[in-house]
């Protein structure tokens, strides 16, 4: 009989685990397309149209996130440019309640921009490690809420320029603030809109970049 006993609350803590991880994993398990807009809120900043791709995944507390974004125009107000971002974040959540997760993370970022005037060009890229705290609420079965905070440490650095056209910084560390909301729709398919806020800091200068994304996703 008190074998039978521990059988039965083993299988009932599994089962309230998984109830905890459902509505959560629901909101986070998904591959999604989406539309962005950037912009540089600093001085000689712009704004300008992208794409990007990511994936989520959150099993047994363990999160995963891989983002990569590429945006065909300056974000510097010069003649034309590029930029390109990719954002990767590793962590493990704690159950609060039935439907709240709250857990550290470690990031990888990489930044890259490049700029031609007149013939004459910069490119500026740059790789931070680091790490934070996310969390995702996801209170029914059609819509749930995301977001994350981190601090990331320069580790290395690229720039160079023709011309005598040179950004002048090197490897920046960053404040990374992100959050967005997801509805369900029929069937796997779910909407989402965010907002991403990243301040690169180094020496004698800084960066303020913001996108703006809206998309699709597909949950698995």
């Amino acid at each position: 009989m008190r074998k039978n006993s521990v059988i039965v609350a083993a299988c009932l803590a599994l089962v309230s685990g998984a109830a905890v991880a459902s509505p959560v994993g629901s909101l986070l398990n998904n591959v999604g397309l989406y539309g962005e807009y950037a912009g540089v809120s600093s001085q000689n900043g712009s704004s300008s149209g992208g794409v990007g791709a990511r994936v989520e995944t959150y099993l047994d507390g363990f999160y995963g996130d891989a983002d990569v974004s590429y945006t065909p125009g300056s974000l510097n107000n010069t003649t034309s440019g590029n930029s390109a971002d990719v954002n990767i974040k590793l962590g493990y959540g704690l159950p609060i309640g039935n439907s709240l997760v709250v857990g550290p993370y470690v990031g990888y970022q990489y930044l890259g921009i490049t700029d031609q005037v007149y013939g004459d060009s910069a490119t500026f890229s740059n790789n931070s490690l680091g790490g934070g705290v996310f969390a995702a609420w996801a209170p029914g079965s059609r819509w749930g809420v995301q977001a994350h905070i981190g601090y990331l440490a320069g580790v290395s650095a690229s720039v160079s320029g023709t011309g005598g056209f040179d950004y002048g910084i090197q490897s920046a560390n960053l404040l990374d603030i992100g959050g967005e909301i997801d509805y369900r729709l029929s069937g796997p398919w779910s909407l989402f809109a965010g907002l991403h806020y990243a301040h690169y800091m180094e020496s004698g200068a800084s960066l303020n970049l913001i996108r703006g994304v809206i998309g699709a996703s597909l949950a698995f």
